[in-house]
């Protein structure tokens, strides 16, 4: 049975949970509040003690049942999740052994959105897809919504890119009765170097590639080194695409980018066809970090919908079933209205 850990109130020995809004760690008991640096105090000799008896034989990845150190219930989780609740307790519980070796993250950006504001962003959201089924609107699907730390590879590369092609400069005027055009071709080749820093690529299977992409990008700037105390009071994740895979999938957006960069340096043609291009990645550097992100999937009809926020920025993706029936109904009154406006205001003229 592997162990699990959380935080507790140094007042009254409650759980803590980390507050995006402050950025402190609160007691939802006793209402005490601790800075990370209070925290680090006190937890730093244990964290110590811990390391200095750890076993030299590692536990399998596999094992998925936990003791919380609250209540003393099991915890079940599958092989990938590295911070939960007790389903008893409530208490957040971090299974340290998923944060160790070669899955420690180097960074984590904290949340900066709290569940109300996740909630209150979702309602807006939802409310707004007129076609949308009424029960997929359900409010309870509003308590579904999870806090998740997802695991990302940060690459730091450079890039030399090249594109050829022909550009094409076309006049034309008119003398007497004739309309002339005269087009002239040019021999174009452009090259450069860039530079790219901290480039995201999802290393979950779980979340949808495709949405990842769609919340970014993340602001940088509130990027720390990592700390066990900002996983409490919300899920987390540790990466099962490596970095390997990350890199290939890093390679071919990275040079795109530098294709279409340099192909946007083009400039002073009427037009510009590429015929030939490429570019050669180079000196890739990975970080594994640990991205918030708020998520909900709503299953309708058996098929499950995600719906995910950028839990810094607030920048939402999601999808939704469509009602068909609602929708035809909704264009028949838009037709009767277009209707009644035309007949109506033609009458007016009469």
């Amino acid at each position: 049975m592997a162990s699990t850990s959380s935080y507790k109130c140094l007042n009254c020995n409650a759980p803590l949970g980390f507050d995006p809004t402050s950025g402190h760690w609160k007691c939802h008991y006793c209402f005490s509040e601790f800075t990370k640096e209070e925290l680090d105090r006190v937890y730093k000799e244990e964290e110590t003690r811990e390391k200095s008896n750890e076993e030299s034989n590692e536990e399998s990845s596999e094992l998925n049942s936990y003791h919380c150190n609250n209540c003393g219930a099991e915890i079940v989780a599958d092989e990938t999740t590295s911070a939960t609740f007790c389903l008893y307790c409530k208490s957040p519980s971090l299974i340290k052994e998923r944060f160790k070796g070669e899955f420690h993250p180097k960074y984590v950006i904290p949340f900066k959105l709290t569940h109300a504001d996740a909630e209150r962003i979702y309602k807006e959201w939802i409310q707004k897809k007129l076609f949308a089924p009424t029960l997929f609107k359900n409010d309870e699907e509003i308590e579904k919504i999870k806090g998740i730390y997802a695991p990302f590879w940060l690459f730091d590369c450079e890039t030399e890119g090249y594109v050829e092609g022909q550009g094409t400069i076309v006049t034309s005027w008119r003398a007497g009765k004739y309309q002339y055009t005269k087009t002239k071709y040019y021999h174009v080749e452009r090259g450069g170097c860039v530079k790219y820093e901290r480039v995201p690529i999802d290393a979950s299977t779980k979340l949808d590639d495709k949405f990842m992409l769609m919340i970014e990008p993340y602001d940088y700037q509130t990027m720390t080194d990592f700390s066990m105390h900002y996983m409490t009071g919300f899920f987390a994740e540790k990466y099962d695409v490596d970095e390997e895979t990350c890199e290939k999938t890093m390679a071919e957006r990275v040079q795109q980018f530098v294709t279409d960069r340099i192909r946007n340096t083009v400039s002073g043609y009427t037009s510009f066809t590429v015929s030939n291009s490429y570019s050669n990645l180079k000196d890739a550097v990975e970080s594994y970090a640990l991205m918030p992100v708020y998520l909900l999937v709503n299953e309708f009809n058996d098929e499950k919908h995600m719906f995910l926020i950028n839990g810094q920025t607030g920048k939402v993706v999601g999808e939704t079933p469509i009602d068909h029936k609602r929708q035809i109904v909704f264009w028949l009154i838009l037709l009767a209205i277009t209707w009644l406006v035309i007949v109506l205001g033609g009458a007016l003229f009469v």
